[in-house]
This record gives C-alpha cells, sequence and structure tokens, in this order.
C-alpha cells in the first residue's frame, strides 16, 4: 500500500480532487478524516460502511487512527486523505516528516475566489456538496472587506511557505497541483504518475458551490474594483474560470 496525503488551504478545490482520485480503480481517497466535526471518509464509505474508531480514539492518539486507515486499504494500492490548513498539528507533522507518505500540494490560483468561497460555507455551514438539489438555494452576496481579503491571502501565503520549507528542508518530493486545471487531461496524469497509477481519466462527484463570475457574490463588486484598479488581484475579480 502507498500512502498519500492531499495538503490544502480551505476552499482550494480538495473535495473535488479527492472524488476525482476516488474515481480511479487503485486509489482509497478519504476526505478529511481530522476535521473537529467528524471523520470524513471517501464517499462510498461512509453511512457505516467504514468505521475506523470514534473521534475520541481518533483525537486520543491521532498517529495510531492514521496508521489504522492506511492499514485498511480495502483492496486498493494507494490510500489517502486530505489535510487543511488549520487542521490538527501532529498529524501535519508526522506527515511532513515521514518521507513514505507522498504530498500532493494543492493551490488555487484565484486568490479572491478562495476568500469568498469560505465565507459563504461560513455564513451556509456548507462545506461539502455531491448533489445538486443538497446545494443551499439562497446564495448570500458577501461584503468584501478589503483588510480580511488581504489578511487571508497573506495567512496562505504563509501556510504555503511553511509547506514548501519542510519539504525542502526534509528533501522530499511532492507534486503540485492546481484547481483550476483539475478536470484537465494534463494535470491529472501528473499527478497519477506521481502517485504510481496507471492514468486514466478521473470523474468528478462533488458540485461547484458558487458562480464563476464575482459580480453576482460581492454585494460591494464596484467599490471593490475601482479600489483594486492597477494592483495584480484585479485581473483576479474579473476571472470568469473555476
Amino acid at each position: 500500500m502507498e500512502p498519500f496525503v492531499i495538503l490544502a488551504a480551505k476552499r482550494t478545490g480538495s473535495n473535488l480532487l479527492c472524488t476525482l482520485l476516488q474515481s480511479h480503480p487503485d486509489i482509497l481517497c478519504h476526505h478529511e478524516i481530522f476535521n473537529p466535526q467528524g471523520i470524513f471518509y471517501a464517499l462510498e464509505y461512509r453511512g457505516g460502511a467504514l468505521d475506523l474508531g470514534s473521534m475520541e480514539v481518533r483525537d486520543r492518539d491521532p498517529i495510531a487512527f492514521l496508521q489504522h486507515v492506511w492499514k485498511a486499504d480495502l483492496g486498493h494500492s494507494h490510500v489517502g486523505f486530505k489535510w487543511t490548513r488549520d487542521g490538527n498539528e501532529v498529524v501535519l507533522d508526522h506527515v511532513l516528516r515521514e518521507r513514505r507518505i507522498k504530498k500532493i500540494v494543492l493551490h488555487r490560483q484565484n486568490r479572491i475566489k478562495t476568500f469568498l468561497s469560505e465565507k459563504i460555507a461560513e455564513h451556509l455551514g456548507q462545506w461539502e456538496v455531491y448533489r445538486r438539489e443538497d446545494l443551499a438555494k439562497q446564495r448570500p452576496k458577501i461584503q468584501l472587506n478589503l483588510d480580511e481579503l488581504h489578511a487571508h491571502i497573506e495567512l496562505n501565503r504563509h501556510f504555503y511557505t511553511h509547506l514548501h520549507t519542510a519539504l525542502t528542508h526534509r528533501q522530499h518530493t511532492w507534486v503540485e497541483v492546481i484547481y483550476e486545471q483539475l478536470l484537465t487531461a494534463n494535470e491529472q496524469t501528473k499527478l497519477l504518475q506521481f502517485l504510481g497509477v496507471t492514468p486514466r481519466p478521473l470523474q468528478p462527484a462533488s458540485v461547484k458551490q458558487n458562480a464563476t463570475d464575482l459580480k453576482a457574490l460581492i454585494a460591494n463588486f464596484d467599490a471593490v474594483a475601482t479600489a483594486l484598479r492597477g494592483y495584480g488581484l484585479a485581473s483576479e475579480l474579473y476571472d470568469l474560470g473555476l
């Protein structure tokens, strides 16, 4: 069994990536198994199909719990999970030390959409959606505070800098993937070759939650556009991609 971990900031497409990898027959990819709200196994193994212990057992000894996760490969050659910024630091330190655990570092290029997606998820209390009928119909418009936006960008920048510094210092190999490119053949092939499985088209199972046009998400869009005019973030404000 080959273990791997997805390392990502929040709202950068990690649920999408988990479902893509889970669609490969050789891969078992859990979601956020160390989330404070629950143990989020791969979608098809939720609801009692897989039970490796309670949250209390997990939190008492997270590394022992992780060893149970690795051992429960369910016939797959590769087993992984996602860890997002502000998650269990004991787990992060462990995976950054263990050379055998392959690291996938996931980025989202549009920093404004990353910020807004997190704000909307917090407002709605809805972080995962896998059926369109489950998507909250009333999408809020966010009053974007530029100070909060810049603080969020700096927080994520520090997070990824920490990852790169640790991985480089320990001479690990890792792969960087981009949310906006996850559905392309080139990005999927690069990822699967890194993991060491046969490349094949991957199928997503998550539902995109927010509009691609930021005018539909930002209540004070015109004021933000004026404030950002001439700065690097301005192009991200008008990006209509993922």
